[in-house]
Formats: C-alpha cells, sequence, structure tokens
C-alpha cells in the first residue's frame, strides 16, 4: 500500500467534515452460529483467507457493505463530501464455533471459545482494507467491523489469553492525511460472554501482563485522529467501565486546556446501552451505538441507538426509531445469518438488515 501526499496534507487543521449519515448492520450475534457457505456477489471483491469459517463470514460482511452502499446510494448525504458516512457492524462479528456449539447455544474450549489464531487480526484487517480502499463507493466513510475474537497460544500457563479486537477503517478521501487507514484496538474489560471463567481467562489475571490493569500505556489506545477530529471507539464492557471518559481525563491532565475534546464516540457492543456517564465527547457532540445481542428467550432484534450529549445536565437526548430507515438485506447466506438460535431467530420472523438515518446529522450543535 502506498500513500503520497502533499506536507500541508499531513495534518488537517480543522474537521474535514461538519455532519454525519449513521449506518448500523442490524445482525445477531451473541450466540454460535457454524461455518456456512458464502459466495461473493456481483461486484464485490472475492475475501481469501486460510481460514473458511474467517473467509466465508468476511465476504459475507464485506456482501453487506457493498449492498449497503448501492442501496442507499441515493439516501441524502451519501453523496455530500461535507458529510461523514459512518457503518457499524456488532461486537463479535466473527467469531467461529462448531455445529456443536451452535446446538448447545454456547461456546466452548474446544475451539477456545470462538477464537480464531491471534495472527487473524491482522490478516483480516489487511483482507477488509484491500477491498474497499480501491473503491469509490466508500469515500468519505468510517466503517466498524465490530469484532474478531483470536487467542495468543501459550501452553506454559493454565490460563487463555483471549482477545477482542475491534476493526475500524478509512475509506477514500479527497486526500488522505498522514493518519493511518484502519487501527485494530483491542477489548480491555472481558466480560463474562467473551469466554471462560475469570479465573481461566488470562485478561482477567491481574498477576499477569496480560492483565489491562498492570498495562497503563494502553489507555490512550481507543482515541483515533481521523480527518480533523477527535474519534472514539469502545467495546461494550468499556463503554460501562468509561474507558474514553479515563482517557480523554488522562489528556486532560498532562496537556491541560491544549487537550482537544472527543469530536464523535462510537461503540460496538452485544448487550450494551449508551450511558449518560460514560459519554467523553464534547457537548453537543454525538455518541453512537451498534449492537448485536439477541437473546434466545425472545430473540429480539439488536438495537442502534444514536444520541447527543447535553454536557450541562450530563444527559444524551436519544434519537427515536422513527428518525431511522430499516432496509433488510436479501433472505440467503451471502448476506443473512440464517441459523442463528438453530433458525428460530428468522422462524420468528426477526429481521436483519442496515438501519440508516432519514437525514444527516450535524457532528457538532453549534
Amino acid at each position: 500500500m502506498t500513500i503520497t501526499m502533499r506536507e500541508s496534507e499531513y495534518f488537517l487543521d480543522k474537521p474535514r467534515y461538519t455532519s454525519m449519515l449513521p449506518l448500523s448492520y442490524v445482525v445477531p450475534t451473541f450466540l454460535p452460529t457454524p461455518t456456512t457457505s458464502v459466495t461473493a456477489r456481483a461486484g464485490v471483491p472475492r475475501i481469501s483467507l486460510d481460514d473458511k469459517d474467517l473467509q466465508a463470514r468476511a465476504q459475507r460482511f464485506l456482501n453487506v457493505l457493498f449492498w449497503t452502499a448501492e442501496t442507499f446510494s441515493g439516501t441524502g448525504g451519501m453523496n455530500d463530501s461535507d458529510t461523514l458516512k459512518v457503518f457499524m457492524a456488532p461486537e463479535f462479528y466473527f467469531r467461529r464455533a462448531s455445529d456443536h456449539e451452535a446446538l448447545a447455544g454456547k461456546f466452548m474450549s474446544s475451539t477456545s471459545f470462538g477464537s480464531y489464531p491471534e495472527e487473524s487480526r491482522y490478516e483480516l484487517a489487511e483482507a477488509l482494507y484491500g477491498a474497499i480502499q480501491g473503491s469509490s463507493l466508500f469515500k468519505d466513510w468510517i466503517i466498524v467491523a465490530g469484532t474478531i475474537c483470536s487467542v495468543l497460544a501459550d501452553s506454559s500457563r493454565p490460563q487463555m489469553n483471549l482477545l477482542n479486537t475491534a476493526i475500524m477503517l478509512r475509506g477514500q478521501r479527497s486526500s488522505m492525511d498522514s493518519s493511518v487507514p484502519y487501527i485494530l484496538m483491542e477489548k480491555h474489560y472481558i466480560s463474562d460472554i467473551d469466554g471462560p471463567h475469570r479465573s481461566f481467562h488470562a485478561n482477567r489475571d491481574p498477576t499477569t501482563v496480560y492483565s489491562f490493569a498492570l498495562n497503563p500505556d494502553q489507555r490512550l489506545d481507543n482515541l483515533i485522529f481521523w480527518d480533523g477530529m477527535s474519534v472514539g471507539l469502545e467495546v461494550c464492557l468499556d463503554h460501562s467501565k468509561q474507558v474514553l471518559k479515563n482517557a480523554m481525563n488522562t489528556l486532560r491532565r498532562v496537556l491541560g486546556p491544549n487537550a482537544s475534546e472527543l469530536d464523535l464516540q462510537l461503540i460496538t457492543s452485544c448487550g450494551m446501552d449508551i450511558s449518560a456517564d460514560s459519554v467523553s465527547v464534547r457537548d453537543g457532540a454525538l455518541v453512537m451505538l451498534t449492537d448485536g445481542m439477541s437473546h434466545p428467550s425472545d430473540f429480539d432484534e439488536p438495537e442502534v441507538q444514536i444520541g447527543r450529549y447535553d454536557a450541562v445536565a450530563n444527559r444524551v437526548e436519544m434519537l427515536d426509531s422513527t428518525y431511522f430507515n430499516f432496509q433488510e438485506l436479501p433472505t440467503t447466506t451471502d448476506y443473512q445469518v440464517l441459523d442463528y438460535g438453530m433458525g428460530r431467530y428468522v422462524a420468528l420472523g426477526r429481521q436483519q438488515g442496515v438501519r440508516v438515518g432519514t437525514a444527516t446529522l450535524p457532528l457538532w450543535l453549534p
């Protein structure tokens, strides 16, 4: 990958965008689903990965992504260079499972609780970015590809070091600045649905170097400077634990009045809601969450939340469901996870698709 630019384009002195159009991928990710055959649809690059399960899920993700860009191409803001398009998938989107796990409805140690080898994180990120970077469909887009579960092999310890990594990519720009084109960001706080009991999880063992509490150098990992904006990204429990808020407090302590404010907060999750106490954006800015929770007790469709922060009242003014238009994906395995909950989700008439805002939103209120 080669990026060329003039020196004046290294950094932007003001935000590139003035408004945002949210696009949220509605797909359940809580329960294990086995590998299925997924074909690249017409016009969509074909993914090639060594792990066939990861390849299938990555191909479906790209099919959905390209379908979204084409289906909503006439939506207001899609072709506006001042509007940032934000596409988000939920946590656990890339998590493999055996047929036995899908039948049992839970992940097991036989697959390291749905994990791929650790190096798969980079292979997936490279493959996804390679598929979108040449397409003008994703000009002025940010894409959060949910998370990928992986494991660091270490036979010397009884614990598993499981990772839950968010992938965030930038599409084309009229001119690229010097920021990286994509990032991999680790979830800091491991929840009970991430894997085994905490006593067998290296990330939750305070005696290991894998513990977030013993690695203060990770405290600013959630902050990304793209397009003249400070963007924060959290994974599920990290939001409840105020990871971004603590990172911004650290910046203020170190930099004082020179610390920049957070312009946009994004949360990919599976069982989380936006909490005003965990919001860290500037007054009047936006926070967006895409969730993958669909519990087997009711198999409800996963939620999307977006709101504007009122710093004085410490409240998030949430947009209601009428703000979004919903379009269901084609009902084939190339687009939908048809075997979620052994097919119960689909049998109950629950839908998978994309929610898009009916209008663009100012990134900040004056």
